[in-house]
């Protein structure tokens, strides 16, 4: 399995701590979710795009 790093605000990275969430299982998760959706041919509206931007960029998934 291939690895890639990503980077967390410091209030994400205590949350995750605090929580003791998996985010490499977290994120496999919500990755194959996006891969299902996007087999399924599903098309998304341009404001639901958005909503998943805003919220990955706020978990901190996007570095700029």
């Amino acid at each position: 399995m291939k690895r890639k790093t990503i980077s967390l605000p410091d209030d994400l990275a205590e949350f995750v701590d605090d929580n003791h969430i998996n985010l490499s299982r977290f994120v496999q998760d919500k990755l194959r979710e996006l891969a299902e959706s996007d087999s399924d041919k599903e098309e998304i509206s341009e404001e639901q795009a958005k909503e998943i931007y805003n919220k990955l960029e706020k978990l901190g998934y996007l570095d700029r």
